[in-house]
């Protein structure tokens, strides 16, 4: 009796059907769940994508809108206009903090730190004094943020010079730190300029 046309035994047929199963499982897995995964995981990682690149696009309209506010309130004349002067502008800065603080006791003004980068040059400071009240510290604090070249304010610490029962009456110890900003063009480079940052 030929082995291809004899029949199989029970045993047999259990085996080629399971045989035949994991043949099914391994082709559907390999051309039919595998494909399906890996287009599932690359649809995943372009939603991602678009996810960030929706982040940076809000972030970039959030700043448009603050600038465009900012242009807005400058126009109106809630905020007063700056400038950038060309370097080297220290002493008329220098000049200006001295100003504002002279009717004040105890001041201190140092230039901290000086960096440049491409056309744009920061000029670091910090500033301490003693107001003669609450409302001369503010005073001073409006004039500095007001003053003509463009000055950015940054930590402002208010404290009573003695401990007082109403804050608003009395001496009070102003420290503070600020940066002006100043630009190369129309400036004469000197030795104090600082190579640009990294």
């Amino acid at each position: 009796m030929s082995v291809l046309t004899r029949d199989f035994t029970k045993k047999e047929k259990v085996l080629i059907v399971i045989l035949s199963l994991i043949i099914l499982g391994a082709v559907y897995y390999i051309f039919v769940y595998s494909q399906v995964e890996s287009r599932i995981q690359s649809a995943r990682l372009e939603a991602q994508a678009i996810e960030d690149e929706i982040r940076v696009s809000e972030a970039r309209l959030e700043k448009i809108n603050e600038m465009s506010a900012e242009m807005n309130d400058i126009e109106s004349g809630k905020i007063k206009k700056s400038y950038m002067p060309s370097y080297n502008a220290g002493k008329s800065e220098l000049d200006f903090l001295h100003s504002v603080i002279s009717g004040t006791k105890d001041y201190y003004v140092n230039f901290t730190n000086l960096t440049k980068e491409d056309n744009q040059i920061k000029r670091d400071f910090t500033l301490q004094f003693t107001a003669k009240d609450f409302a001369q510290a503010e005073e001073i604090v409006k004039q500095l943020e007001e003053f003509e070249t463009r000055c950015i304010l940054g930590d402002v610490y208010i404290t009573p010079a003695v401990e007082i029962p109403n804050f608003k009456s009395g001496n009070v110890v102003v420290s503070l730190t600020g940066t002006f900003y100043e630009t190369m063009i129309g400036g004469t480079p000197d030795k104090e300029l600082p190579a640009d940052s990294e």
